[in-house]
């Protein structure tokens, strides 16, 4: 009998120490991760990054990271590169119970502030680093989804201040299937899309697929804009046309395809009840409301007679180091528009990867053709 209740006070201390250990480590694994993220982000080679905090969820393989703020070093911006409420990393159950086992996660309120400046070392565009193997390497598995909920970019280039910069908000977006775990014949089989409040007024949606492994560039994307007041966008008419708008709105729609470094598409903005000019107000400046005058004319001539609609269709296609859109091509757009009819406010649904393909296949017929000549 007391070799017994020796042997149940022996079994009762282990397990109490194995229960201490295991809330020991509960409590100090956090602390770790925490660490183990501040020291990566700090490690970057041209951003600086930390953390606030760290939430471990283990029963269902997931923790929570707080407070994310990344700066570019030695830009001197007004605004972080990346400022997040909370990133979430946990496995992916639905994928786990097809046999996969993957990663997702969960970006919540983040914070995207782009710059565009008149040098490489101010400019603030992500550029220079691999921030998709920085996020693989704060999991053990790999990533096959991963979704923003109500995050902010910001975008801005020369000559514009921040108050007066690109606003998207309140964006949700998903992208799927990163690793093919939905096995898919499709050369592209990461799919995407997303939503979000443009300036004030408008909406933009974004959808396509991707390869994200691809070794250049291939995707398939369309992009809608719609119901954006000019006026909103006038710190860059200032900027790059010199001239305000008082009224209109803008819409665009753009397909575009891309495949081994060479692209093609087209983009069609369309501009209604437009006026930069006004009589009514008065300009210090007479050589910049003669301008004005001379765009708001401009804008009357291009203008369709029967909506009240400037619109082209712009198509541009080359590699992706030098992209090149046909100017002319664009006035001749504009001109049919104005004197035929305004084009239907819908996306064509006429640019693939097949487009680029054929691109491509005619380029390699041409240059055989020279080696044979």
């Amino acid at each position: 009998m007391l070799k017994l209740s020796r042997r149940r006070h022996k079994w009762a201390w282990i397990v109490s120490t194995f229960v201490i250990l295991l809330i020991a480590l509960r409590a100090v694994l956090p602390l770790i991760v925490k660490d183990i993220a501040n020291d990566r982000l700090m490690a970057l080679e041209n951003y600086d990054g930390h953390v606030e905090d760290v939430d471990l969820a283990l029963w269902r393989g997931a923790y929570r990271v707080q407070g994310i703020r990344i700066v570019k070093t030695g830009a001197d911006q007004p605004v972080p590169f990346f400022d997040g409420e909370q990133v979430e990393l946990s496995i992916e159950w639905k994928s786990l119970w097809r046999g996969s086992l993957v990663a997702e996660s969960v970006f919540t309120r983040p914070n995207i502030n782009l710059v565009r400046a008149r040098n490489e070392r101010q400019s603030q565009t992500g550029k220079g680093q691999d921030w998709r193997a920085l996020l693989e390497s704060s999991f053990p598995f790999r990533f096959n989804t991963v979704e923003v909920v109500d995050g902010i970019v910001t975008f801005r280039s020369p000559g514009i201040r921040a108050q007066d910069a690109l606003v998207a908000s309140h964006i949700n977006g998903v992208i799927s299937n990163i690793t093919n775990v939905v096995e898919s014949d499709r050369e592209t089989y990461t799919f995407f899309q997303c939503q979000a409040a443009v300036l004030k007024t408008g909406s933009a949606r974004l959808n396509g697929t991707i390869d994200p492994f691809a070794e250049r560039p291939a995707f398939d994307l369309n992009l809608t804009v719609k119901n954006v007041r000019l006026p909103e966008v006038n710190p860059w008419l200032r900027q790059y046309i010199k001239a305000d708008a008082e009224a209109g709105e803008f819409e665009l729609y753009t397909e575009l395809a891309a495949k081994d470094g060479r692209f093609t598409g087209y983009a069609k903005p369309i501009m209604r009840d437009v006026n930069i000019y006004s009589s009514q107000e008065e300009e210090e400046n007479p050589l910049r409301r003669l301008w004005e005058g001379i765009v708001d004319f401009a804008a009357e001539i291009v203008e369709d007679d029967g909506s009240d609609q400037i619109a082209a269709r712009i198509p541009f296609s080359g590699t992706v180091e030098n992209p090149d859109a046909g100017i002319l091509e664009t006035i001749v757009s504009v001109l049919q528009n104005a004197f035929v009819s305004a084009f239907a406010r819908s996306l064509e649904n006429s640019i693939t990867i097949r487009d680029v393909e054929r691109k491509l296949h005619r380029i390699g017929d041409k240059r055989e053709d020279s080696k044979r000549d």
